[in-house]
């Protein structure tokens, strides 16, 4: 009795002298000193003395902004121009995409800390948008490659001067770092950026990118220059070749650009997300263009800068379920051998097949729902999944491979001498809408969810394939997997939901 009494006081007083809420978290500065003053007020004067150099007028309806991210001292006018259009306007968040120069990023990289700080003070992350953005496909939480990362706290001094009373009240960012992404990818990201700014008010979507990096420094040399002129000629052509692209907001063309030139533009990522963007009223402009030849002289190495303006209304999006979504063949076939070789490696008693997340390739990383399905001899052996897009894709398909191996109620686990004759199938989901009237359905297409009460059952898009069932036949056998009556479809309470899947699987020959 005594030991208890102690124990309850201990806890008391554990919890009485816990904070109520837990520190802030800020990821302190790493340019300052290097790429500009680490004093305030000396940053101050080299920032409002930039901003003066400009002469742009303000814009209508700035969404967009590309702005380079090098030093002051070589990027600096060309950035400051870039904010100057914008004075005046009072955004409510203000979205940075820039790119991961020091580690590895699939996808889209987010920093949940609560402030990021320069000299200047710090500015707030909106952590509400963060969070709802973790939930979608592609993103993840990344504060390792925010770290020691340039291109978004490089832009924040000058943010903090332009919108220093926006952010006093409240206007925050969303640090975000687009990694490798092809065109369908750039637009799932931009397509959650959308649904994520829905109802903001003025929000500004900020690109921080350099253009080409020309030299055998950064081992590109696509043209040889015999002076400054001709080497600052070539370059603006080569850079502009990428810039009508991005002034017709035509990612395609961008994209195709990029690929076939072989430009060296650090943020293409971010700026195909930001191409993506629905704009309504959309037109654009170059602000302001220069290379770092005009600062150092140097031809033979050199970066060029632009600030472009793309202009007009966030539009909007469809739900995301409408979506079309793909898994490219070579990582179908990767999340197949890992689900097989999880499987094998728990039965060989050597523990879970461990993967590292940098290497794997972005659609794995998207937070989605998926079923694993085992057949032997074309029956059933095991199937279980998760609906909600909790957890990278890839953990979905080693957690349920296990799952549907070993802890499958209907089944006996899988022994280690039957798993060569077992094939694998994976399901990735859609996520679930909820249907107005049955005739939505369709056979083939759409999987089902019926839920009633405490009820809920559901059943894979394929299954009605397989047993060749019509749309009512679909329904009452997923009412009976959920414990229903085979009509309780048509009864009032009852909900309805469709989704619709990838499916791909293993062929075992016999």
């Amino acid at each position: 009795m005594k030991l208890r009494h102690a124990l309850v006081i201990i806890l008391v007083v554990l919890f009485s002298c816990s904070p109520g809420k837990a520190p802030a978290e800020t990821r302190p500065s790493c340019l300052a000193g290097t790429w500009y003053p680490a004093d305030a007020r000396k940053l101050a004067v080299e920032v409002d003395a930039l901003l003066r150099q400009s002469r742009t007028g303000p814009l209508k309806d700035p969404l967009v902004l590309i702005v380079p991210h090098a030093g002051y001292a070589y990027s600096g006018p060309t950035a400051a121009a870039a904010y100057q259009s914008v004075k005046g306007m009072k955004p409510g968040v203000i979205v940075i995409l820039g790119t991961a120069h020091h580690v590895p990023v699939r996808g889209c990289a987010l920093a949940v800390n609560d402030f990021f700080e320069t000299p200047l003070g710090r500015v707030p992350v909106r952590l509400d948008i963060v969070r709802r953005l973790l939930n979608e496909g592609l993103f993840s939480d990344n504060r390792e490659a925010h770290a020691d990362e340039h291109s978004v706290e490089i832009q924040l001094p000058l943010l903090q001067r332009v919108f220093a009373a926006e952010i006093a009240h409240g206007a925050g960012i969303v640090p975000a770092l687009i990694g490798e992404v092809d065109g369908r990818e750039a637009g799932l990201i931009a397509r959650s950026l959308a649904n994520a700014l829905a109802g903001e008010k003025n929000p500004l979507v900020i690109v921080s990118t350099d253009f080409t990096h020309y030299g055998r420094r950064f081992g590109y040399t696509p043209f040889r220059a015999a002076d400054k002129a001709d080497a600052r000629a070539k370059l603006k052509k080569l850079d502009y070749g990428a810039i009508e692209y991005i002034l017709k907001k035509d990612v395609s063309g961008f994209s195709r650009y990029v690929d076939e030139t072989g430009i060296t533009i650090c943020g293409a990522g971010a700026v195909k997300a930001a191409l993506t963007l629905p704009i309504d009223g959309f037109k654009s402009g170059v602000i302001d263009y220069r290379t770092s030849i005009d600062s150092t002289g140097d031809y033979d190495s050199t970066v060029s800068y632009a600030s472009i303006a793309l202009c007009g209304k966030l539009g909007g999006i469809a739900a995301r379920a409408d979506v079309k979504w793909d898994l490219p063949v070579p990582d179908r076939i990767l999340l197949l051998d890992a689900a097989r070789r999880n499987i094998a490696s728990v039965l060989d008693d050597k523990g879970e097949l461990k993967m590292d997340p940098s290497k794997l390739p972005a659609t794995c990383l998207a937070k989605r729902g998926a079923f694993v399905t085992l057949k032997k001899n074309g029956a059933l052996r095991g199937c279980i999944g998760f609906i909600a897009a909790e957890k990278p894709l890839y953990r979905t398909v080693l957690e349920n491979a296990l799952n549907a191996a070993l802890s499958d109620p209907r089944f006996v686990p899988v022994k280690k001498d039957e798993l060569d004759g077992i094939s694998i199938e994976i399901s990735v989901l859609t996520e679930p809408v909820e249907v107005a009237s049955p005739g939505e359905i369709v056979p083939g297409r759409d999987g089902l969810i019926i839920e009633r009460g405490p009820y809920r059952g559901l059943l894979l898009p394929q299954v009605a394939v397989e047993y060749g069932w019509d749309r009512d036949t679909f329904l009452d056998n997923t009412c009976v997997k959920a414990g229903l009556n085979p009509g309780a479809w048509r009864e009032k309470g009852t909900r309805i939901y469709r989704f619709e899947a990838i499916v791909f699987g293993e062929q075992i020959n016999p």
